[in-house]
């Protein structure tokens, strides 16, 4: 006997909460149909009995399908009054799932209610089994329209799609049917083919031919490409703050080109990352009509131009702080991103005003700006003053960076007269990410390398090249722990360090690098400070488990120092525990480390509140 499934057809499971619940327009196999029960012999408007319903059958998908979607075999399901015709409609609610799980023969048995009722048990045991499972046994899949005539044709890379169509197919032959897997293998199918050129796809026919005897399906789905679209005019909406150019800058796509909706994903996408816009919505309308030249119809919510901010922070680095920051997105009505701040901390004082230009059509963001700072950190009072440009350009997971500053600095510490050294740098570098999550990833890495040099006879006190590397690694561990591995090394090559702006040596030391010591104290020791060194090692590795969606706890031992040379390098320990809450913009950590050549217990926590 076989049971034709077409669509539409099986939608079973959505209404059986009820007693008008949609049933299978299907034709009901022999082999469910089993002898009645003395219940059922029985007229129903003569004899009732009342009791509870309780499912037996072994623990399967297909068990807590039916106390999912049959109120009576609900745990906190109240007595019901036990009469044939509930008997017969709940044969087939059952009947029914069963089909959708590929079970076409199952065999249901109830307790005889009226015999309980007779010694006082109010729990009626309703027993099925499964019997065997329908397995696919063929798989027919066409195509028509005119990616079919172009396959015909000898379009190899069609013939290679329709090749790819057939081996991505979800409910393969040898799987088992079931209604789930046959549906969404027909969405994939079908949003495959609206995702790339052919945007008003259509499904024709489908069939499920189920031979319950046999236990066999056969799979026909029948498909229409619809025609070939072509991208036409970008439209633009809410556009009023920022000139039009704007939008050209984040490379749309071009008339002519072939319709890609991960084309488009990928417009939308910078658009909403850059500096302007709030919301982007990208997307066409799928006519067949207009697929010669479709219109892109871009949509967007502008930013405010401008922003005022305030912000408190504390940090065991560099104490307390207070932040005043100021934006305008659209300097001289030509779309430059003015970021500027003003930064009061306990032990350190900065300002600086930042601008970015708009993207070039290349991909390249470049941007111009200004710092001045001041510090007292570690025994070493500096200032420094530092004019820079910068250009910097992404594709996919790897980001280049160029740079040239020039930084004039003073510098003094305990015992020691005063510095004055200035360079003009030019430096290099990238990042290559690939993180599940950008603010608080589990799983991914990222790789950074840069490399600045400068030369004496070009500004600079002193020649030199400043290399330093940097690789973090997360690993997921069972559904929600994490390990955490990090490693940094740098070295600077000179004839020696003087002459060489601090902040392009290393020192180390505090809650992101080697916990357990204070803030930038980890490298060349004078008397009452610590000096940056021409070569620096860090590593560490850390275990993180998740209390709850907010609160997590933390174990870690860092390792690091810095140096003037490799020979004069002596690894530094922390270890200790610690405390993680979720923020949306990452976890704040609290951790207490002991230091193992101090032989100290010191606290790190950072925490910064913006309003």
């Amino acid at each position: 006997m076989q049971i034709r499934l077409r669509p539409l057809l099986m939608l079973i499971c959505a209404g059986l909460c009820s007693a008008g619940a949609v049933r299978a327009q299907t034709e009901t196999p022999a082999s469910t149909e089993l002898p009645a029960s003395a219940a059922e012999s029985e007229d129903n408007t003569t004899k009732t009995s009342s009791g509870r319903l309780q499912l037996q059958a072994a623990k399967s998908p297909w068990a807590d399908l039916l106390k999912e979607h049959i109120l009576e075999f609900a745990s906190n399901a109240e007595a019901q009054n036990i009469t044939p015709a509930l008997i017969r409609r709940l044969r087939l609610d059952i009947s029914n799932i069963m089909a959708t799980e590929g079970y076409f023969s199952p065999q249901i048995q109830f307790d005889n209610p009226d015999q309980l009722a007779a010694t006082g048990n109010k729990l009626i045991h309703v027993t099925v089994e499964a019997g065997p499972r329908t397995v696919i046994e063929n798989v027919s899949l066409k195509v028509q329209g005119p990616m079919a005539d172009a396959i015909n044709a000898g379009d190899k890379a069609l013939i290679k799609r329709r090749r790819s169509m057939q081996e991505d197919w979800g409910l393969a032959v040898g799987q088992p049917f079931r209604e789930a897997d046959w549906s969404d293998s027909k969405t994939q199918m079908l949003e495959g083919l609206r995702a790339d050129t052919y945007a008003a796809a259509s499904m024709i026919a489908s069939e499920a031919k189920i031979d319950a005897d046999q236990h066999s399906g056969i799979l026909q789905v029948e498909v229409d490409s619809g025609p070939v679209f072509t991208l036409g005019e970008l439209r633009v909406t809410g556009l009023q703050r920022y000139p039009s150019w704007l939008i050209d800058r984040y490379q749309p796509p071009k008339k002519g080109e072939v319709y890609s909706r991960s084309r488009l994903l990928d417009f939308q996408r910078s658009l909403q990352n850059s500096a302007y816009f709030a919301t982007v919505g990208v997307g066409i309308d799928p006519d067949p009509a207009k697929a010669d030249a479709v219109p892109v119809d871009v949509t967007v919510v502008e930013r405010q131009a401008r922003d005022l901010s305030f912000g408190l922070g504390y940090s065991t680095n560099t104490g307390y702080r207070s932040e005043i920051a100021y934006r305008d997105r659209n300097i001289l009505d030509q779309a430059w991103d003015l970021r500027s701040a003003l930064r009061l901390e306990q032990r350190r004082q900065l300002g600086y005003a930042d601008i970015y230009l708009p993207p070039r059509e290349s991909n390249f963001l470049d941007s111009f700006g200004v710092l001045v700072e001041r510090e007292n950190i570690a025994g070493v009072r500096s200032s420094r003053n530092a004019l820079g440009v910068k250009r910097t350009s992404t594709r996919g997971h790897l980001e280049q960076r160029l740079g040239l500053n020039m930084v004039r600095e003073k510098i003094a510490s305990e015992g020691e007269a005063e510095e004055v050294n200035k360079a003009l740098v030019a430096s290099i570098g990238w990042t290559w990410r690939d993180v599940d999550q950008p603010f608080d990833p589990r799983k991914g890495e990222i790789l950074q390398f840069d490399l600045a040099a400068s030369e004496k006879a070009l500004l600079s006190d002193q020649r030199f090249i400043r290399s330093y590397a940097k690789y973090q690694r997360w690993i997921p561990v069972r559904k929600t722990d994490s390990v955490i591995l990090r490693a940094e090394l740098g070295a600077v090559f000179s004839k020696d360090e003087e002459g060489i702006p601090e902040d392009y040596l290393f020192r180390t030391g505090g809650s992101t690098t080697v916990r357990g010591y204070g803030y930038q104290t980890l490298g060349i020791q004078h008397i009452g400070s610590t000096r940056g060194g021409r070569v620096m090692a860090t590593a560490s590795a850390e275990y993180v488990h998740w209390l709850d969606q907010t609160w997590g706890a933390a174990t870690f031992v860092d390792v690091g120092n810095a140096a003037d040379n490799w020979r004069a390098l002596s690894l530094k320990q922390g270890m200790g525990v610690g405390a993680r809450y979720k923020t949306p913009a990452g976890p704040i950590a609290l951790d207490l480390a002991y230091g193992r050549q101090t032989k100290k217990v010191r606290l790190d926590f950072s925490i910064a509140i913006a309003f």
